[in-house]
């Protein structure tokens, strides 16, 4: 089958600008993998393709339209990822599971991102605590709070959708370095003793899963996805929790030595689940 994937950017293993670039190169590669004729495209070029897959939300309203005046909906499927899900069109959804069954749309199927650090596993042997990001939406003001209840211990913060106002304060607490805009997702995760993720808002979180399954501590915001994503890999704190109880629980998580890998199923399986589900109603047709 010839596919096209749609995605702003695109993350290799050596790294990407953001969890769904990398997640989106990995689904590429995956689907090479299972036999498929790929496509890796910033934007709808042309409509050869048996089936597109677009990550992209912010043109979504453009991109259904602009499909349907050549083909049927039912060639052209939407990957959530972020913020609420937007008008089907009567296209198809891909979702993590977090997402419940959404009206307007020809059929929704589960599919999680996910990268090669998550599949390839690995063990927890960093000294670092991992910040998952400095700007708001990861809660870095949060997680900025308890490091400076935690001196004695060392950060790693990645930068994320954040300010220069957001990571200048890092700079003063002991034993902090700040993540180059892009770092390789084996580097990071070597380096972690364990993840801070005071997320304020999450459909999928991939660093969660990639640190889940190598036994990191986790200490993250307590949300549907993010248990989701970790299930009992992690320590979850309320979403309005002071900074001082986020520190308890960092304390707690770094205590605990015995920590579970999260299992993953195969990835390759998964997309080729979603891929037949997909195809189904239109192959029958």
């Amino acid at each position: 089958m010839k596919i096209d994937v749609l995605a702003r950017a695109w993350g290799t293993p050596a790294g990407a600008s953001n969890g769904m670039a990398m997640a989106a190169g990995f689904l590429a590669e995956t689907l090479r993998a299972l036999g498929h004729e790929v496509r890796q495209l910033a934007a709808l070029e042309g409509f050869g393709a048996d089936l597109v897959i677009t990550t992209i939300s912010a043109t979504w309203h453009h991109t259904a339209p602009a499909w349907a005046a050549h083909r049927s909906m039912e060639h052209l499927v939407y990957w959530h990822h972020a913020s609420g899900v937007p008008e089907g069109h009567g296209a198809l959804l891909a979702a993590p599971p977090v997402i419940e069954r959404q009206t307007g749309w020809a059929r929704q199927v589960v599919l999680p991102p996910s990268s090669w650090a998550a599949e390839a596993g690995g063990e927890c042997t960093g000294g670092d605590i991992v910040v998952a990001g400095a700007g708001p939406p990861k809660g870095g003001h949060v997680a900025l709070a308890a490091a400076r209840l935690c001196p004695d211990l060392r950060w790693y913060v990645l930068q994320g959708r954040s300010a220069p106002s957001d990571r200048e304060p890092w700079l003063a607490i002991p034993g902090a370095e700040l993540a180059p805009g892009v770092v390789a997702p084996d580097h990071l995760l070597g380096r972690a003793r364990a993840i801070l993720s005071p997320t304020r808002f999450e459909v999928h979180p991939l660093l969660l899963v990639e640190a889940a399954v190598r036994g990191i501590p986790i200490v993250c915001t307590d949300m549907p996805a993010t248990r989701a994503a970790a299930g009992e890999n992690a320590i979850y704190v309320p979403m309005q929790a002071p900074a001082e109880d986020w520190a308890a629980a960092l304390r707690g998580a770094l205590a605990f030595k015995a920590w579970p890998h999260l299992k993953l199923r195969p990835y390759a399986e998964v997309v080729a689940d979603a891929l037949e589900q997909l195809v189904e109603r239109r192959a029958a047709a």
